[in-house]
């Protein structure tokens, strides 16, 4: 499975649902998940906690995203990118995806999801995610 945005969330944002996603805010998490999670970008809308990894130095729920950031990089694209985040001195087992989701909608609403193509691990060591320069995603509104 790739990394993709969940589209049913956006798909409130645009009808007459009108969710107020604000992608800026300081309060959307990042949520760890073992292989098992399935991440259907055409049905997921939610955080759960189904499959979420456990281990020393996270806590269930994820961590909070800072530096959220929209820009235009270019002509008619629409860029959204973070600052890194990290879980010092964890001890964690077979992360292989992330959630990112608005901790602060009441619906917990799911934004985006990454698949690390491999599972990873930690043993009292620093789990980081970096984004890439490109951001976290971009969306061409002109292709």
């Amino acid at each position: 499975m790739a990394s993709g945005l969940y589209v049913v969330t956006y798909q409130d944002v645009l009808d007459t649902t009108q969710l107020a996603l604000d992608l800026d805010l300081e309060t959307h998490k990042f949520a760890l998940y073992t292989s098992s999670k399935t991440q259907d970008y055409n049905a997921n809308s939610v955080y759960s906690a189904t499959n979420e990894i456990s281990g020393t130095g996270y806590t269930a729920g994820g961590k909070v995203v800072t530096g959220t950031a929209l820009s235009l990089p270019g002509s008619g694209v629409l860029k959204y990118s973070s600052d890194a985040v990290s879980w010092p001195s964890s001890t964690l087992t077979g992360v292989a995806k992330v959630d990112m989701y608005a901790a602060a909608l009441a619906g917990l609403n799911l934004i985006m999801g990454i698949d690390l193509g491999t599972t990873y691990n930690t043993s009292d060591g620093t789990f980081l995610l970096t984004p890439h320069a490109n951001g976290l995603f971009q969306v061409d509104f002109t292709p």
